[in-house]
Order: structure tokens, then sequence, then C-alpha cells
């Protein structure tokens, strides 16, 4: 089911009406977009995922989407129908722009109300039991997942200028900023009578896209947000969705609106005296994180992801791209480790 057609042929069966056009529109790193108009006019959004991950993601996905619309929340698509055997969703399409470099106040504080929405539905007994993609209820955890992440890194071929560039950035810059922001990290949790091992109590999780950012967001004529691509959609730090928020590489926000979003959520989510405790650590962390994450092509399957959401851009060029990021990314931490930009 490699082409559009194939897709729509799919579609069609599936909710039992004619496709009169599909087109392909920009997707993630997980999965193939579409829109697809049906001869009376409808039009859906209809996502491929990879086959590797297509159930889980597929399953998490739809049933996230219809536990928020169960719970009156209308920020995000609805579910048209599904077909796990293939890997296909069908969702309502949201007619709009995606967020470029015009993100306003408006919407900054629009995101924040949909962070306290679902902590509002965190602590309702909903009934929802999936931890959300990597979810980590300890800080040590976290350091354990990239532990993981770059002996997974070290693992890779070091054949070519670029993999050996690789490989000195793992095993030089990378690993002393790590070990700097662990050492520092333990103090100064210790300072506010916390430590890396502690974990949180169900009671300061929170419901979380996993993948929240205006990157996964949709402005509506009228002006209001829609988010999208809940395939991640759990239960999960609530650090970890501010972090992710202020450090995701596909959002460019001025430093004033991070301020803004993180003061916010640290003065109005439940347990906000300990996540802000928590935060200056889990920042560092979660940006050290990234860097690992930038460097995900390095490894085969991840290139191949890319390829099936339709990148076909050179592989030395993306490489050399996903290297420089996370040099970037390293060095901001070290940078700002010490001084948490975005607190009072």
């Amino acid at each position: 089911m490699d082409d559009a057609s194939s897709i729509g042929a799919v579609v069609s069966a599936l909710i039992g009406r004619r496709v009169a056009s599909v087109e392909r529109v920009v997707a993630g790193r997980n999965s193939r977009v579409y829109r697809m108009t049906f001869a009376d006019g409808a039009c859906y959004a209809v996502k491929h995922y990879l086959a590797a991950t297509g159930r889980r993601g597929l399953d998490n996905e739809a049933a996230a989407l219809r536990f928020l619309y169960a719970h009156g929340i209308r920020q995000t698509p609805r579910v048209i129908a599904i077909d796990r055997e293939r890997g296909v969703g069908v969702y309502e399409f949201i007619t709009g722009d995606p967020l470029g470099a015009d993100v306003t106040g408006a919407d900054i504080d629009a995101a924040v109300d949909f962070v306290l929405r679902l902590d509002r539905l965190s602590c309702a007994g909903t009934g929802w039991d999936v931890p959300a993609a990597e979810a980590y209820f300890s800080l040590e955890g976290v350091v354990n997942n990239i532990e993981t992440r770059l002996t997974r890194l070290r693992a890779v071929r070091a054949d070519s200028p670029l993999h050996r560039d690789l490989h000195a950035f793992l095993e030089g810059r990378l690993n002393t900023v790590f070990a700097e922001v662990v050492e520092w990290g333990g103090g100064f949790l210790a300072g506010n009578q916390l430590s890396m091992a502690a974990e949180l109590g169900p009671d300061d999780r929170i419901l979380s896209p996993s993948d929240f950012g205006f990157h996964n967001a949709i402005r509506q004529p009228d002006g209001a947000l829609v988010f999208v691509d809940l395939e991640y959609f759990g239960w999960d730090d609530p650090a970890k969705l501010v972090s992710d928020f202020l450090l995701h590489p596909a959002m460019n926000l001025p430093e004033a609106q991070k301020k803004r979003f993180t003061i916010r959520l640290c003065e109005t989510l439940r347990g906000r005296d300990l996540l802000a405790k928590r935060l200056p650590v889990a920042y560092a962390l979660f940006a050290l994180k990234w860097c690992t994450i930038l460097l995900n092509e390095f490894v085969p399957e991840h290139m191949a992801r890319r390829r099936f959401a339709g990148d076909n851009r050179a592989e030395d060029g993306v490489l050399s791209g996903q290297l420089a990021k996370a040099r970037a990314m390293c060095d901001r931490v070290a940078n700002t480790y010490k001084d948490f930009p975005y607190g009072d």
C-alpha cells in the first residue's frame, strides 16, 4: 500500500464512500498523512502509520482522541474510522494553517489552557491507565534512558567522516556535559529535599500528548487552535511536558513566550511547587535527551522512518544537519543548566 490510489481504495472500502481525490500533505516522521475528499463533498485526514509501530500508534491515538472527546475536550480531531490491519486512521480534517513564526501571546495562552484542561481531567478518576511514550516518573529514569540512547548510538558504524564526527561528539562534548549535569542535578535536588530516584506519585502526574507543541497545532480560520498527533498520549511527568514544549527543535519561540508558558503553568498546575523545584533539572536532562533524539537518523531504522514519511533528501545532508542541531543543543545545555532561563 504505497501510493495514494491504494490508500484511497482502503479508506473508501472502510467507510463506504467513494473517494474523489487524495492529496498527500506534510507528514511526521512515523506516518504518511493525506487529505481525502469524497464524492459527497466530505473531507477527512487519513494517516497511514509506519508498519513497525503502526498498530500501537494507531490504537493509542484513536483511543486518546475518543477519550478526550468523551470528556468534553474539543481542541483535538474526532476519530471517523480505523483499520488496524493496515495501520490506517481516518480523522476529522481540521481546516486551517500550521503555526509558523507568527505565534502570539494568545496562542501561548491557548496552549496553557489546553494543558490545564488535561490537568483537570487528570484528577477526575477517568480510568485512563496507559503511560505516555517513554514516560519516566523519576529523573533517574530519564538519566537511564539517555544512557540507553547513548549506548545505541555508540554501536553505530564509524566508517565515514560523518560517522566519525558523531562518535567524537558522543565521547567528547556530549559525554562531558551529561556527566556535569547529572552531578549538578543531584546536588540541586538534594537542596530541595528531593533526589533523582524520587518517583512522582499518581496525584503528581498529568495526562499529556507527550509530543506537545505548536509543531502539532493547527490554527483554524477563527483563530482557535486544534492539537493533533496524539499517538504518544498518556500519563507523564509535567516537567517533561513543559521541557519538551520549550525544547522541541520544530519550535522557534521567542524567549518571552517560553517564559510566559512556563510561569503560567508553574503558577496554576496541580503540584506546582514540586514542578518548580524539579523543572530546572528536568529541563537540562530533557535537553540532553533531545541531543540523542536529534541523532536518531544515524540509526538505520530511524532513517527508514523518514523515508516512509516522505523525506527524500540526501542522507549525508540529513545526518550533517542533525549532528549540527545536536551540537547546538548540547552547547545550549552547557551554557544554561545552572541558571534555568524560564523561571521567575
